[in-house]
């Protein structure tokens, strides 16, 4: 956009006697305003505009310390008040844009893991931490895994956080614990004991102390095997092993040229990291991973996604509650631009996992290490009333089943079953061993019919006390 400079001039004046410069050197506002000395009493200029001399004969000594002031507070008010050029300098691009992620099993498509990322495999179950590890290993054999070299630094950090953080939780487990009263503790004590249950409460008692203890022994064991760690956990020694060499991408760039940058983002909400900006520690750290990707992709000329577990608005548009559903538009539009046409998506990591395949029980073991609600399947039984009875109590205690409806009509029964995906098929066999009808995927109609009409039936005889079994 073409901005006409501004010639404040008094009525009749053929030119300026004078001429202000006042340079924006923020590529959003590059122009001059031109004003006439002889004019300034007429029309009066806002004194920003006067904070820049001509030149340095003009002002030996330089702005003074309140000009400064006042042309740092321009300087903002001017980045926010060009904000959207900044934030997408190729307007055209605004309606041609690909947003379509890249596919990041293809072979060409480069793989950055975030610090989030790379921290997760810890709280997830070891069989799962171990099936991420091989898709991480299966990414590093076709040299598609990096890990920006700021990520690196802020794991070698953290990292330390979840073994002190896993020890202190044991400590606490390993205080002298609040046993159950003896029964001689209890007040009225002879009727305790004249009832017969003195005893059994004393064994009991005695149990729990016993169990309490070999728990304790326990923590105390692992606790003693974390003052021995020396980084030799076998997530810390798989990650030794892949991020070698030309994984690890560190970024060429110094310290002064970030922190403007940092300054700049923030000034106009320019995504990723400007969130951040207003931390002590790291302000810089989601921008550095960002330019870091942008350079490698552009210097291998490949599509990218990166793999994080950060949710906030500077990565993602978000929808109701905060969910995270695709890229800011902005990262789409610089990664375009820095590679010349190339596609840039966002992960999770249990969205990466998923799509390389890795089997879906350890996907949703890493989805619940970020609290995420299990993926569920319903499942609708309908049979004999005492075998469908039978099989859903089996399904409740063993997988973890719930049931979200159920109804009798005569002798039959129609139950829905809530499960988790990995426990559906091994409750619909269940369900087929006892020779029930099964429905996968189902929507619960036939258990409401069911439902619905033994309501009606107790309704029209409420003596009848309803079926029996």
């Amino acid at each position: 956009m073409r901005t006409t400079p501004t010639c404040y001039c008094r009525p009749g004046a053929t030119r300026p006697s004078r001429v202000v410069l006042d340079l924006h050197k923020s590529p959003e506002s590059r122009f001059l305003r031109l004003c006439s000395k002889d004019s300034l009493d007429a029309h009066p200029i806002p004194p920003k505009v006067l904070v820049q001399k001509s030149s340095p004969e003009a002002s030996p000594s330089g702005p003074t310390e309140e000009g400064t002031e006042d042309h740092e507070a321009e300087g903002t008010t001017s980045a926010r008040s060009f904000a959207y050029e900044e934030r997408f300098p190729d307007a055209q691009s605004a309606f041609g844009l690909d947003l379509s992620p890249p596919d990041a099993a293809a072979s060409s498509t480069l793989v950055f893991l975030d610090t989030s990322a790379l921290l997760l495999l810890y709280d997830a179950t070891e069989a799962a931490a171990r099936a991420a590890l091989d898709a991480f290993g299966r990414l590093r054999e076709d040299t598609r895994l990096i890990v920006p070299g700021h990520a690196a630094r802020e794991y070698a950090v953290v990292r330390s956080h979840k073994i002190t953080d896993l020890y202190d939780d044991l400590s606490r487990q390993v205080r002298p614990p609040a046993l159950p009263k003896r029964a001689g503790a209890f007040s009225n004590r002879a009727l305790v004991e004249s009832l017969g249950h003195a005893d059994r409460l004393n064994e009991l008692r005695q149990q729990i102390a016993a169990l309490t203890e070999a728990y304790q022994h326990e923590a105390r064991t692992l606790m003693g095997e974390l003052e021995a760690w020396a980084g030799d956990d076998f997530i810390s020694e798989a990650y030794s092993a892949l991020f070698e060499g030309e994984a690890v991408q560190d970024l060429d760039a110094t310290v002064r040229d970030v922190t403007a940058e940092v300054q700049r983002r923030d000034d106009i909400s320019r995504p990723p990291g400007y969130l951040d900006s207003g931390k002590d520690q790291n302000a810089a750290g989601d921008l550095l991973i960002w330019n870091t990707l942008l350079a490698v992709a552009a210097r291998r000329d490949r599509d990218a996604v990166l793999v994080t577990q950060d949710r906030k608005s500077d990565w993602w548009h978000q929808g109701g509650k905060g969910t995270a559903l695709y890229p800011r538009t902005e990262l789409i539009h610089e990664f375009d631009q820095q590679t010349g046409g190339r596609s840039f998506g966002l992960l999770t990591l249990p969205g990466l996992l998923q799509t390389m395949d890795v089997e879906a029980t350890h996907v949703q073991r890493v989805r619940e290490a970020v609290g995420e609600a299990p993926s569920t399947e319903t499942i609708e039984v309908v049979g004999p009333a005492e075998r469908v009875r039978t099989v859903a109590t089996v399904a409740t205690s063993a997988h973890d089943a719930r049931s979200t409806g159920d109804g009798r009509l005569g002798t039959r029964r129609a139950t829905s079953l809530q499960v988790r995906e990995d426990e559906a098929d091994a409750v619909a066999q269940l369900a087929r061993d006892a020779d029930l009808d099964v429905t996968r995927n189902a929507d619960g109609r036939v258990a409401r019919a069911f439902e619905r009409q033994q309501n009606k039936a107790s309704e029209e005889d409420p003596a009848g006390g309803g079926p029996t079994e």
